[in-house]
């Protein structure tokens, strides 16, 4: 018997187009490869720091219990991508599940932060914690922590290289540079 989730699940075109163009039968797929078939149409929820992907899965779990929680790498950090994707009506649920844990000690002295990102490509949930100055090598990163503003521009001066840009920002009382895709940046 077919999943009452899947049975109902209507692909995105975009996925559609994606299965035709390779030959896959998604109606089949549906039947015969169940778990691919949810992790091929599974949308973002949020992207984590490997630090966290663990709670927040469980978290994802907890809060979404008719959901199946799918973890892809990207970068340095992991998508958490759950099927059938998150309505637009539960990305508030989502914030309110998540944004707390930066408040948490053990997170909130790592300057962990969780926001949501819009550029061309759409938009992106992240959790995570800040890279470390000496660790940053190009790309889009929320570095620091700072000990001053000029100390978060003069770095940003000397290592932020076009076309990306930066922002400077204070959050728990340390200072951050947002570097980001300056072009693609929406």
């Amino acid at each position: 018997m077919i999943d009452e989730r899947l049975h109902r699940h209507v692909p995105a075109a975009a996925t559609r187009r994606r299965a035709e163009s390779e030959g896959v039968d998604l109606e089949a797929m549906k039947r015969t490869r169940p778990q691919e078939y949810m992790m091929l149409n599974a949308g973002e929820a949020v992207r984590v720091d490997a630090a966290l992907a663990e709670l927040v899965g469980s978290m994802l779990l907890a809060g979404f219990p008719d959901r199946e929680v799918f973890r892809a790498p990207a970068g340095g950090r992991t998508r958490l991508l759950v099927f059938p994707p998150l309505r637009a009506a539960e990305l508030g649920r989502l914030d309110g599940l998540l944004a707390p844990l930066v408040d948490r000690p053990e997170w909130r002295e790592r300057h962990a932060y969780y926001r949501e990102v819009a550029d061309v490509h759409g938009r992106t949930r992240e959790l995570a914690l800040p890279q470390a100055a000496a660790d940053y090598a190009g790309g889009d990163a929320v570095v620091g922590p700072f000990g001053s503003e000029a100390a978060a521009e003069l770095w940003a001066r000397e290592r932020v290289v076009p076309p990306r840009v930066h922002d400077v920002f204070a959050m728990n009382g340390a200072w951050f540079c947002d570097v980001f895709g300056g072009a693609e940046a929406g």
